[in-house]
């Protein structure tokens, strides 16, 4: 194909030539061949070849002429056309993209395609008498085109309540590929990553938990290691649910200062004794099952870490020991003679599911205060001696070492470094008359289920007598061999099938297995009264027996689910009660919820507090010494004691001799002043105290919790009404008055015996 203007050869598809821009006519068209205007073909024209002569001046032909203009005259029209085309062509792609341009905006917008718009959440509505669940509004999400996932978070609301959208809001518009996400409440606790990040800055997120919200003073030692201000503990501890809504959330922020730094834990013992030393306290150390990575480290103390000490006061440091040493804590020694020890400090402290909804707590305490010994205790039991735990048939003195022969079915006897713990009424058979132990006490006997009274000349026959299942602990530290005795058959079948399906105890921490009887078909079995004597068949041995017996296996067996562990450092190590105030701002609204006020005492009341501070305050609240209290105040105005009351209910018994229950009370006056004669008045913060019950208040002398007055040693005992008279007289000083700083509950009638606190020493 050529070009008619230039004649250049051209492409088939071009519509302009190459070379001269020159329309071309397309394929398909007809190429115009000649004039419009016939020319005569009969009249010969001059040139001898029949065609007409050349034109003299320009030598072209006058057929070429013709053609050239002929020729010339289209391509002006196709020019005309193309450019209309050209405008209506764009006009029309302009109006369709247009159109098109608008209907993606309409249905964009509309969320058929595309970007999303969340909807108010707050329009959503559950059916009738239901509450708003997380997964109520992911279905009208998902419902709406809108993916989403579901996660769970500590808040205010109730739990598996909707508790809002984590990064997103109504009205947003989300991505057609990004994911939502639907928070769904766990109730109120600590979010995970609290502990670290500084005080102020966690306010506001635990004042949406709903629940009261102390932030008290944790001392540090180093301030270079823990900044001061930052949250170093909380009880409960980080990424943990609050147990008890009224006692809320607890937040121990850093502050320098002199005492048992908190930062002490995990580091050195001899290091950590060394130091505490040449700030002039007294330091014991004391072995202390404890997690892998406090073996010889500090893992613990007395008071707790973070409490505020004067110089002089007493330290006990814990540190770290396992399974090596369980033979050597459960080993004593009296008149030369191994004997087997009873359970310890080495294993007290809270114990909590993996999950933390369950815990149980292991603590000392003495069955006589006048006694020289503390026993272990589940500390929901009641002091009492058949409650007492034990690891052998015998205590204290009684006991053979734990590799004699007569511990031979227990494990302590063994080589695991396991061992059980049970009361010692399942050691002397668990054997009950109706709801009552039979505890070998004097000429008793049952019938028919009720306690009778001999008068001793003759023995008594029993019937109606029942052997119960009671509490049993199996304890296994870091290190014990736990394959052995789950290979021993010690757990029952099936529990350790199941718990082989679960995921494995962490044995990097200290853990029981606690006994639930619910997993047991049978419980209580009757026996004869020439049986009382037989093995337990509840507990895996009775060494000595010199009797085979079958014992019922252990349930459940050892998984992640089921084990208690041993719960370290954290809100749990803390004395809460014990600690100042933080001031931490925008804390004040949080804080007082729970009743109590945000800073510390002033300045001049902590300057009374410690011309006051003693180790031991007494209290006897009867004339006889049947019930008196023990009380420590320190510089910065808290306070603990314990009140000891002789249970006289077997008559065998003398207040001299009988054993006491022990009631713990904790509290702290929030102020002081100066006072006539000497004296200073002190407030007692209610929302601070802590007692058993109300009647225990009383008698700790604490109700009410309000005003007290501090008399200095000499106060005429004039001065007194009628009640601190009667103490001041039970003591001996009626003519000398107090002989040192006397702190009276001013709340109470003169003719009652307020309580009235006596230091004996500082």
């Amino acid at each position: 194909m050529f070009c008619d203007n230039c004649g250049a050869q051209t492409g088939e598809d071009e519509r302009f030539c190459g070379k001269c821009g020159h329309p071309l006519a397309q394929t398909g068209e007809s190429r115009p061949q000649s004039s419009d205007v016939p020319m005569p073909t009969s009249v010969p024209l001059p040139g001898g070849d029949g065609r007409p002569a050349a034109d003299p001046i320009t030598g072209g032909r006058p057929e070429q002429a013709a053609s050239a203009a002929a020729t010339a005259s289209v391509p002006a029209a196709q020019q005309t056309l193309t450019r209309k085309q050209i405008v209506l062509t764009i006009a029309a792609v302009v109006a369709i993209a247009l159109i098109a341009a608008a209907g993606m905006v309409i249905t964009h917008r509309a969320g058929l395609w595309g970007a999303k718009t969340i909807p108010d959440v707050s329009a959503i509505k559950p059916a009738e008498g239901k509450k708003l669940t997380a997964n109520v509004v992911a279905q009208q999400l998902n419902d709406q085109g809108i993916k989403t996932e579901v996660k769970k978070v500590y808040s205010g609301e109730d739990a598996g309540s909707f508790a809002g959208l984590d990064g997103v809001k109504s009205g947003d518009r989300v991505g057609s590929g990004q994911t939502v996400t639907v928070n769904e409440s766990m109730g109120p606790g600590v979010p995970q990553g609290t502990v670290g990040k500084t005080a102020v800055d966690i306010v506001n997120t635990l004042k949406t938990m709903n629940v009261p919200v102390r932030y008290k003073q944790v001392i540090v030692n180093d301030d270079a290691k823990t900044k001061p201000g930052s949250v170093v503990a909380t009880y409960p501890n980080d990424g943990a649910a609050v147990a008890d809504k009224k006692t809320g959330i607890a937040v121990g922020v850093a502050t320098k200062g002199d005492g048992i730094g908190y930062d002490i834990i995990g580091t050195d013992k001899n290091q950590a004794k060394s130091t505490l030393e040449s700030k002039g306290y007294s330091v014991t150390l004391k072995p202390k099952f404890s997690s892998k990575h406090y073996i010889g480290k500090i893992s613990g103390s007395d008071p707790a870490p973070g409490t505020p000490l004067e110089s002089g006061d007493s330290v006990t440091l814990y540190y770290g020991i396992d399974a090596s040493q369980t033979k050597t804590v459960f080993t004593g020694e009296e008149g030369g003679q191994k004997i087997m020890a009873n359970p310890g400090d080495f294993l007290t402290g809270t114990y909590c599911k993996s999950d933390n909804t369950t815990c149980l707590t292991l603590g000392m305490e003495k069955l006589n205060s006048a006694g020289d010994y503390e026993y272990l205790f589940n500390t929901a039991d009641d002091a009492d001696q058949n409650r007492m735990l034990i690891s052998s048939h015998a205590y204290q003195s009684y006991g053979a070492p734990p590799e004699d022969s007569s511990n031979a079915g227990l494990l302590i006897n063994g080589d695991t470094g396991a061992f059980e713990l049970f009361p010692l009424a399942s050691a002397t058979g668990d054997v009950y008359c109706g709801d009552e132990l039979m505890a070998g006490e004097g000429p008793v006997g049952c019938v028919n289920g009720e306690k009778v009274t001999g008068d001793g000349s003759s023995s008594m026959s029993s019937s109606g007598l029942t052997r119960r299942m009671d509490t049993f602990y199996t304890y296994f530290p870091v290190g014990s061999d736990l394959n052995a005795v789950e290979s021993a058959g010690y757990f029952d079948a099936d529990a350790l099938a199941k718990a082989k399906k679960q995921k494995a105890a962490d044995t990097s921490r200290p853990f029981i297995v606690m006994r639930d009887k619910s997993l047991y078909g049978k419980a209580e079995t009757e026996i004869a009264d020439a049986s009382r004597s037989d093995p337990n068949p509840f507990i895996p041995a009775v060494p000595g027996s010199g009797k085979t017996v079958r014992t019922v296996k252990m349930k459940p067996a050892p998984s992640n689910d089921s084990v208690y562990y041993l719960v370290e450092n954290g809100g749990a190590s803390l004395d809460w009660d014990s600690l100042a105030d933080a001031d931490v701002k925008g804390a004040g609204d949080s804080t007082a919820s729970s009743g109590s006020t945000v800073s510390g005492a002033d300045a001049a009341s902590k300057k009374i507090f410690a011309e006051l501070a003693g180790s031991q305050y007494v209290f006897s609240s009867t004339g006889d010494g049947s019930e008196y209290s023990m009380m420590a105040l320190k510089s910065d105005g808290t306070f603990s004691g314990t009140t000891y009351t002789a249970d006289l209910s077997d008559p065998g018994y003398s207040v001299a001799t009988a054993p006491r229950k022990e009631s713990k009370f904790s509290g702290r006056f929030s102020s002081a002043k100066k006072g006539s004669g000497g004296t200073y008045t002190l407030q007692c913060d209610a929302s601070a105290l802590k007692t058993v019950d109300g009647t225990h208040a009383i008698s700790a002398g604490f109700d009410p919790c309000g005003e007290f007055t501090a008399y200095p040693a000499g106060t005429s005992y004039d001065t007194f009404g009628t009640g601190t008279k009667s103490v001041l007289l039970s003591r001996g000083e009626s003519e000398s008055g107090p002989k040192d700083w006397l702190i009276v509950n001013r709340g109470i009638a003169d003719d009652s015996i307020p309580g009235s606190y006596e230091r004996i020493k500082r």
